[in-house]
């Protein structure tokens, strides 16, 4: 008889991964109308849908999970802050320490609520040197900085 045994916890690689994100995202001022709203923001999605806490004992194979931030500067913290980008350097970490479990990559994903949402509803901006209808233009506002996590 042959036992086989399949560690899928993948609550210790999301936990690592919010405490790696909340340590390397910037926290703000005294001027700052929000100091830390950044750091306290990023959320849990498993396959596609929000968690509670963070929590994905749900998680089977196949499954997916992301990891995003809806508030509407996060992308602008991503592609622009210096030193280093929070999620690209953050899905570095999290695949060195668990890539023998998980996989781990930086890509952007649509958060279509919170203050991301309401940017996305009322901002006049468009994307430089492309002309878009009203949706994509929408569809573009709300694409976030993400890490996507998928048990190997």
């Amino acid at each position: 008889m042959k036992i086989v045994f399949r560690y899928l916890a993948m609550q210790d690689v999301v936990d690592f991964a919010l405490a790696t994100l909340k340590a390397r995202s910037p926290v703000g001022s005294g001027a700052d109308r929000h100091p830390g709203l950044y750091r306290d923001s990023h959320t849990v999605f498993l396959n596609g849908q929000l968690t509670s806490g963070g929590d994905v004992s749900a998680f089977k194979v196949g499954d997916q999970i992301n990891i995003s931030n809806p508030v509407p500067w996060a992308r602008k913290i991503e592609l622009v802050r210096v030193p280093g980008h929070v999620y690209e350097e953050t899905a570095q970490i999290v695949q060195g320490r668990f890539g023998n479990r998980a996989a781990v990559k930086f890509t952007f994903m649509p958060v279509r609520f919170g203050g991301v949402a309401a940017y996305a509803a009322f901002s006049r901006r468009v994307r430089p040197g492309r002309k878009l209808s009203e949706k994509a233009r929408r569809d573009w506002l709300v694409r976030q900085p993400a890490l996507e996590i998928k048990a190997r």
